[in-house]
């Protein structure tokens, strides 16, 4: 492939390689069933005192400090109403949900781990074999999702470029003979180009190999890709999902413990976004 044709196939490279790695479109946000954590935050009243038993964990690290920081395995909550937080998220194989108690300084952590195929819909009941305690976990979960309008911007992004950088030829034997006996031999005779014509070409190597100070040769060229700021232009709008929850602890009829409780977040997402440049 001659020169030409080169520069031929780096533009049409130009028009169909480029990568955009700015924002793309958004996902829609995932359900209590999927992998995102969501967080509540709230009041628990303890109504009589309840335990939670704590299991130890495989993991050597995560032994040492719930060795350091639980005894026996369980956790005793005393009568009282504390602020709250509540995380329900993922645990390897097991959805996990973590009581942040605020009872004392720090505050107490428990958790609690279900099967993953569990979901929690606007009404759910975890049962003590479920849970490993004993003690049911009962409530209702009422989630709302509202949109704005949609927006339009420009955002920020990068793309890849490509770039030709060139190297001077190999020079003839009897040029290297003639170094030789000059005592020049091994040293660099013509520096690497980097592209003299880069800033006014965008990356294109220049036609007239005479660009190079080092006549008679042909430099060997290759292509590099950099990255390089750019906008795109976009359409979008905002996702708001509230969510508010209340279970009890119930154990033989009677509730240990109520928790209530409320979480938001927001979420932008795009529906469409132009070509990087």
């Amino acid at each position: 492939m001659d020169l030409q044709q080169s520069i031929a196939e780096i533009r049409r490279l130009i028009m169909k390689q480029r990568i955009i790695t700015g924002l793309g479109i958004a996902a829609m946000m995932a359900s209590l069933s999927g992998c995102d954590e969501v967080k509540f935050g709230g009041s628990l009243a303890v109504n009589e005192q309840i335990t939670f038993t704590q299991t130890r964990s495989a993991d050597k690290a995560q032994v040492v400090e719930w060795e350091m920081n639980r005894a026996e395995g369980d956790v005793v909550l005393n009568p009282g109403q504390f602020p709250t937080k509540i995380t329900m998220g993922k645990s390897g194989k097991k959805k996990l949900l973590t009581l942040e108690v605020a009872n004392a300084k720090p505050a107490t952590v428990v958790k609690l781990k279900f099967d993953k195929n569990i979901d929690l819909g606007e009404n759910f009941t975890l049962t003590a074999a479920q849970l490993g305690q004993s003690f049911d976990l009962s409530g209702n979960l009422i989630t709302k999702v509202e949109r704005s309008p949609e927006q339009t911007g420009y955002e920020s992004c990068t793309y890849q470029y490509p770039q030709t950088v060139c190297r001077a030829g190999a020079k003839s034997a009897g040029e290297e003979l003639a170094l030789k006996d000059s005592g020049l031999q091994g040293e660099a005779q013509v520096p690497s180009v980097p592209n003299p014509e880069l800033d006014k070409n965008h990356g294109q190597y220049p036609v007239n190999p005479g660009h190079y100070n080092n006549p008679g040769h042909t430099p060997a060229c290759h292509t590099v890709w950099v990255s390089r700021p750019g906008t795109m232009y976009v359409r979008y709008y905002y996702e708001t999902t509230t969510r508010d929850i209340s279970a009890s602890f119930v154990q033989g009829g009677k509730s240990l413990a109520d928790y209530k409780g409320n979480g938001s977040s927001v979420e932008k997402i795009n529906t469409y976004q132009s070509t990087c440049n």
